[in-house]
């Protein structure tokens, strides 16, 4: 909507409103038809119903005229006269039926016919009950064909109750009614004519009785229902039924009279002329007063929904006759206020800043006026105010030029200090990434003397255990050697007594030589013996003294030996302390070392922090200098937005001086 002009809009607007209400009118218009066509088709059923309930008045005729003559009651010949009068009505009641239905109902009306010439052509050969049950199948058919003619046309379900009732008395419970009369009559004539009745006859006859008694009640309450509706009809209503029932009163005493007495006071003539007068009068208020009151409401309906039709298409055409002068006046309201809008707008875009919008309504449009008359003294309010201050900005635009271009040439310098500081800090830079990496190798050289020391105090550690190992195990030789030093000497002291043993032994050789040369030749064995021993004895002193050579040899080496062992102790626990005290030193260096170790890792952490915080420093000068550089650029921008913003403010001024604010 907001693409679309006012009378575009209102145009819109209006061809809604329009359809709104066509399509209100429509569908009353629609209502109020179909209950007009539904009230023309129940009076069309009503108007049927009127030939249909001829027909059934002479099928009833006829079914009673038969009953007469098959009964034996034929009289003068007038009962078969009037007979064949009946049926010629009959025949030609249908045929002029016919015309007026529908093709289903015309079916259904050919059959009847058909079932009726049957009946016709084979009367004369049936009994008098053949003759009744094909009457009475007739006339249930016709009933039939009645009730699915108001079926078809809507009368059975009226949507209204007066005609409901009143439909329900003539189109249904008097055409029963009446139906019981005419079978009454058939059989009560048929009775009479013979002069006798059975007992299944009796008990039919007031079986008759009573369903006419009953169809007389529900008809009473049926016609009270349409009094209560319209009391108007009351009179008409009340005289038809009363005339009804004087009539049902004469023939149930007749009845009763037959059937209780075994006798009658009337004829069978008499009787089927009292039933017939008795029907007629019941099918003549059906025809002159039932069903002209039907036709006669219905037709009120039909008049009064198409007053009620007019009625709405007046009020909808009136409704909208006063809207479109509504729609009318609001358009020129809104399209006068929005031309003066517009007006006093382009006043203003052309620089009148007096101009003021006085509208007469008092909408929306009004206080859009005011909100534009109070636009259009701030604004007047503004431009003074901008006139006023236009100068000065002009004045502020030349010193910030002169100011920018000072700026300028300190930028400049800034600039190239940065530069010399962004070089010598990169310079710096690279001095203390090489410190870093001297540093980081002297880490790993400490790292590895500290390993090397420690392994060495490890080493010096063993070699002192490996030492006091030897210690001990020389101590124990030495100690082993004494004691060996004192076995020899015992091998010496053995060795001497050997030794004696020799000489003593050489003695008593000698002495037992002697003794064999004084015995001859009896001691030449023992002499040889002797000189055995004595021999023996030699050797023995010669290894004896050999022994003891060796024993002195040996104790002089196992004194040597002692005596050197007594030496390599004192040098070895020497040892164990030079050893142990190297141990203690090499710790000493290990700790030193370890904390040389760390010295060196904080150089290096802190080079490398330096090496960072003098990258930091280095990107920090490098961003100086480039934001230097654009400072510069800022500087030399704000210097031309400088000087456009006095060229601004000159245009400012003449595009100010077009305005008339006063």
């Amino acid at each position: 909507m907001n693409r679309l002009k006012y009378p575009l809009k209102f145009l819109a607007m209006g061809l809604l409103m329009v359809l709104a209400l066509a399509a209100m009118l429509w569908g009353i218009a629609r209502q109020q038809q179909a209950t007009i066509e539904r009230a023309e088709q129940e009076q069309h059923a009503a108007e049927l119903a009127r030939p249909l309930s001829e027909l059934v008045r002479l099928a009833q005729q006829q079914r009673g005229l038969s009953a007469r003559l098959l009964g034996g009651d034929g009289g003068d010949g007038g009962a078969e006269a009037a007979l064949r009068e009946v049926q010629r009505d009959l025949g030609n009641g249908l045929a002029q039926l016919e015309e007026r239905l529908t093709p289903a109902q015309r079916d259904a009306l050919a059959r009847i016919r058909t079932e009726w010439q049957r009946m016709v052509a084979e009367q004369p050969g049936w009994s008098r009950e053949q003759s009744f049950g094909a009457h009475s199948a007739l006339v249930d058919e016709l009933l039939r064909l009645q009730a699915r003619i108001a079926d078809d046309h809507g009368l059975t379900f009226d949507p209204e109750a007066d005609t409901y009732f009143l439909k329900a008395v003539a189109v249904e419970r008097l055409p029963f009614l009446l139906e019981r009369f005419g079978r009454l009559r058939a059989l009560g004539s048929g009775v009479l004519a013979r002069g006798e009745a059975s007992a299944e006859e009796r008990g039919m006859l007031l079986v008759r009785v009573d369903e006419i008694s009953t169809g007389l009640r529900d008809m009473q309450d049926s016609l009270d229902k349409v009094i209560n509706l319209h009391p108007n009809l009351r009179d008409r209503l009340q005289r038809s039924l009363s005339r009804l029932r004087e009539r049902g009163g004469e023939i149930e005493r007749v009845v009763q009279g037959l059937v209780y007495q075994g006798e009658s006071s009337i004829s069978s003539e008499a009787f089927y002329r009292l039933a017939t007068e008795t029907v007629d009068e019941g099918y003549r208020q059906m025809f002159e007063v039932l069903l002209p009151e039907l036709d006669h409401l219905l037709a009120e309906r039909s008049a009064q929904a198409r007053g009620e039709l007019l009625r709405n298409l007046a009020v909808l055409l009136g409704l909208l006759v006063v809207v479109g002068y509504l729609a009318t006046g609001a358009y020129w309201s809104v399209l006068g206020s929005v031309i003066r809008l517009r007006e006093g707008s382009e006043r203003l875009a052309a620089g009148d800043l007096t101009v003021r919008i006085h509208l007469e309504a008092r909408d929306e449009l009004a206080q859009v006026a005011g909100s534009f008359n109070h636009m259009a003294e701030s604004m007047a309010q503004l431009i003074g105010g901008i006139k006023g201050h236009s100068d000065q900005v002009a004045d502020a635009a030349h010193q910030l030029a002169a100011a920018s271009g000072q700026i300028r040439v300190a930028t400049q310098q800034q600039n190239d200090a940065a530069s010399s500081m962004a070089a010598a800090v990169e310079q710096m830079t690279v001095s203390i990434e090489d410190i870093s990496r001297n540093a980081a190798s002297a880490d790993e050289l400490a790292s590895r003397s500290g390993q090397l020391s420690r392994q060495g105090g490890e080493i010096v550690a063993s070699v002192v255990g490996e030492i006091g190992g030897i210690a001990d195990s020389v101590a124990h030789s030495a100690r082993t050697i004494d004691a060996l030093g004192e076995r020899s000497g015992q091998i010496a002291s053995i060795v001497d007594v050997i030794g004696n043993i020799a000489s003593q032994t050489n003695l008593l050789a000698l002495n037992a030589a002697i003794e064999a040369a004084r015995a001859g030749d009896k001691g030449r064995g023992f002499a040889v013996v002797a000189d055995e021993v004595r021999q023996l004895s030699e050797r023995t002193a010669e290894s004896a003294r050999e022994i003891a050579d060796m024993v002195r040899s040996i104790q002089d080496g196992i004194h040597g030996a002692v005596t050197s062992m007594e030496q390599g102790v004192e040098r070895v626990g020497e040892g164990v302390g030079r050893a142990r005290r190297a141990g203690e030193a090499m710790q000493q260096i290990s700790e030193a070392a370890q904390q040389v170790v760390s010295r060196v890792a904080e150089i290096s952490h802190a080079l490398r922090e330096q090496s960072s915080a003098s990258g930091e420093i280095a990107r920090q000068v490098g961003l100086i200098a480039r934001m230097t550089g654009e400072n510069d650029e800022a500087v030399a921008s704000n210097h031309q937005t400088a000087g456009r913003l006095g060229e601004l403010s000159t245009a400012l001024q003449g595009s100010v001086a077009r305005f008339r604010a006063a």
